[in-house]
């Protein structure tokens, strides 16, 4: 029996149109984790501020970055390291990607999971840090749909890394030809 991984990441609009973006805005500012206050105030910012006009504005900057064969950066992205990790860790794994909002689903992604026949799938949210509307929203979903099964492989989570090591050598190799050809006062990270 094969080991799953289950890479989460926050997620992206099916499409860059404003019905898309809007659509998937109102299942990622719904979630109480992201917008945190009361429900009804959620309820009201949402759907008379921000949704009348940003999903038009937001779908502009998509348009900018969607590739027009493989679409969302982020999916897109999040498909090849799927691939690269489960070839890296070979037979004895099955990796998948679930996206906390839009697709594919956490559910999803659990479920293709428990159809491959693992028996423990451990959760990696690709947020180095921990916070509530990022990590702990996608780990809340995650325990709510294995909730629902009828069968749940074990579960194991992978929690922050922000202050790994491997982690902060991957941040330097990246950032350092930049920075060589720079003269930057200050660099900034941003998860």
């Amino acid at each position: 029996m094969a080991d799953g991984l289950l890479l989460i990441n926050l997620g992206t609009p099916d499409g860059p149109t404003s019905s898309e973006v809007r659509r998937y805005l109102r299942q990622f500012l719904g979630d109480p984790r992201v917008l945190d206050m009361n429900a009804v105030g959620r309820k009201l910012l949402l759907e008379l501020v921000i949704l009348p006009t940003r999903p038009s504005k937001s779908a502009h900057a998509y348009q900018q970055i969607w590739d027009p064969t493989r679409g969302s950066p982020l999916l897109y992205h999040g498909r090849d390291l799927v691939a690269g990790v489960a070839a890296r860790l070979g037979d004895g794994w099955v990796v998948e990607l679930g996206m906390r909002y839009g697709a594919p689903s956490i559910a999803s992604a659990l479920d293709r999971l428990i159809a491959a026949g693992v028996e423990r799938v451990i959760a990696l949210p690709l947020f180095p840090h921990t916070a509530s509307s990022s990590s702990g929203s996608a780990l809340e979903e995650l325990y709510k749909v294995a909730a629902a099964r009828l069968t749940v492989p074990r579960l194991a989570t992978v929690g922050a890394f922000h202050d790994d090591a491997g982690f902060l050598d991957a941040e330097v190799a990246v950032a350092a030809p930049v920075l060589e050809t720079s003269r930057a006062e200050h660099l900034v990270f941003s998860f």
